[in-house]
Formats: structure tokens, C-alpha cells, sequence
């Protein structure tokens, strides 16, 4: 069970703004902020889900972070995917324990750290990422949010130029995945699903366009998602006047094998009935006896 304790991640969330901070829990530690601040002792003591007041009056909130606490919060030096995307990926890519899953274009690693979570410690994930800063910076955020993770590495390496083995989904965050489908030929099982995430619209047709060309993808959909949050405050019932609007496309398509063409049908001579022969038969003597007339 995950709980508050020294060396544990820690939510702090502001009683007056809602503002959140992502910490650490160290031993004689200090959290710092706009209120002064708050021995990590005393949060600990508290436990998941207490209030303490800071030094210079207001308070914080503090739990053990969530998956969104921790990928909004951390600082970032790649685009991640945001929370309600992967989500949608998870389920349309029906993401589930004990698959073979590749993931190229892993930048921060918030996709992996869900794909991990779902998986609970069978199957495998695959990495593929081109820059190896971003390999580097990912494994670290993996390794201080999921732990270590035995069924899981990143090799630095262009998924445009192909895979190797087989997989059961494929999902990617690229920008131009269509250049990945030739490769889904022999690096997706049948009945596999490949899903990518595309922030233009110019991008999902062209990917799109691909798959269906390639005569092995099918159940091809192209969706997005909003988050609009509401207000309920007694009698005011309103949406919020923000709201997580459009983040991406996802595009998703199965594998199958390559329909087979029809035969081609061979033309059969035409039957004639007999009743229509014989009326050509006495037309012709008719014609004959004419003639000789």
C-alpha cells in the first residue's frame, strides 16, 4: 500500500489557491512555500490525506500523489501526454497484463509509467526512443514514480527504420507514424492494434491514409477527447470557465492479414435453347426458298 513515509512522494496541495507541489519526504526535511513552511515529520505523523497549517498560517493538504499528480507536477523538458489521452490509449488500445508492447517516441515517459502500472509486472515494454537524453531522463522519472521494472527497457534507436520480433500493440507519439505501418507487416501480430497520438489533423489523415493503403489494417477510428470539468457549489451549477480542450488525435487500427483476391471467373459459352435454333434453322430455309423464287 502506498502511504506517506521517509523517502516517499508527497502532494502538497494549497488551502487557499488549490496550487499543487510534488516533494519528497526526507528526515528533517523542510517543505518550503508561500505560507512559510512544514516540517516533513509533521506530515508524516499526519499521514495520507492530513492538513497541517504552515508557519506563517494557511495550510496544506498532503497525499501520496496519484499517476496525474505526479506526471502534471514533475518538471518537464519533453511534451508528455496528458492524462485523459492515456487513459483513452489504454482502453481503445485494450492495454492489458501480459502483452508485448512497444512504444516509440517515449520523451518523458508518462506513457510508460501507465502501460507499467497496467501491465503489473508481466508481459513487456519496449522503448524506442531516437534522442538518448530523453531515454536517460525518462528511465529516471520511471524509475522514481513505478520503481524498478524488470519487464522494461528503452533502446535508443529510429523505429522509422524497423523492429525487431513481434508485438502485441504498437503506440506511438511520433511525427510521422505513417512511416512505422510498413514495419507493423511483421512487427504486429494479427489482431494487434496500432495507435498513435497526433496533435494536427493534416497528420491522422495522412496516417490514416497509409494504413488503409497497406491492405492490413482495419476498424481504422480517428477520435479526440475533451475534459470539462463543472462547478457545484449549492446552487451554482456551472462549467468551469476553463476546460482540457483538444490535447491530440488518436488514431487506432487492428492488423489483419492480407485479403485475398477473388478468382477470376471463367466466361462460360453462352447456351442457346434448341427452340431458338430451330427458328434460325427456318428462317435460314425460308431466306433460301425466297431467293430461288
Amino acid at each position: 500500500m502506498s502511504k506517506l513515509e521517509y523517502g516517499s512522494l508527497c502532494i502538497a496541495v494549497d488551502e487557499l489557491k488549490g496550487k499543487r507541489h510534488l516533494l519528497r519526504l526526507k528526515e528533517g526535511g523542510r517543505f518550503t512555500a508561500m505560507y512559510g513552511f512544514v516540517e516533513h515529520s509533521d506530515i508524516i505523523e499526519g499521514g495520507d490525506g492530513c492538513f497541517v497549517n504552515a508557519s506563517k498560517g494557511p495550510g496544506y493538504r498532503f497525499f501520496y500523489p496519484t499517476y496525474g499528480d505526479y506526471v502534471m507536477n514533475i518538471k518537464r523538458k519533453a511534451q508528455i501526454i496528458y492524462p485523459k489521452d492515456t487513459a483513452a490509449i489504454l482502453m481503445w488500445g485494450d492495454v492489458r497484463n501480459g502483452q508485448r508492447i512497444l512504444e516509440s517516441g517515449v520523451g518523458q515517459g508518462a506513457l510508460s509509467m501507465a502501460i507499467l502500472n497496467t501491465l503489473g509486472g508481466s508481459g513487456e515494454l519496449v522503448g524506442y526512443e531516437i534522442r538518448e537524453d530523453f531515454a536517460v531522463m525518462s528511465a529516471d522519472f520511471i524509475k522514481e514514480w513505478h520503481g524498478e521494472a524488470e519487464n522494461h527497457r528503452i533502446e535508443i534507436r529510429d523505429v522509422y527504420e524497423g523492429i525487431d520480433g513481434e508485438f502485441d500493440r504498437i503506440l506511438l507519439d511520433l511525427p510521422e507514424p505513417w512511416h512505422v505501418v510498413k514495419h507493423a507487416e511483421t512487427g504486429l501480430r494479427n489482431g494487434g492494434i496500432m495507435m498513435a497520438y497526433l496533435p494536427t489533423i493534416i497528420q491522422a489523415v495522412t496516417h490514416v491514409e497509409t494504413m488503409k493503403a497497406s491492405g492490413y489494417f482495419e476498424e481504422i477510428e480517428t477520435f479526440e477527447f475533451t475534459k470539462r470539468p463543472w462547478k457545484i457549489d449549492g446552487r451554482s451549477v456551472r462549467p468551469e470557465m476553463w476546460t482540457y480542450n483538444h490535447s491530440a488525435f488518436l488514431v487506432k487500427g487492428r492488423k489483419v492479414s492480407v485479403k485475398p483476391e477473388k478468382p477470376a471467373k471463367e466466361e462460360k459459352p453462352a447456351k442457346v435453347e434448341e427452340s431458338a435454333i430451330e427458328e434460325i434453322t427456318e428462317t435460314t430455309e425460308v431466306i433460301g426458298t425466297t431467293e430461288e423464287a
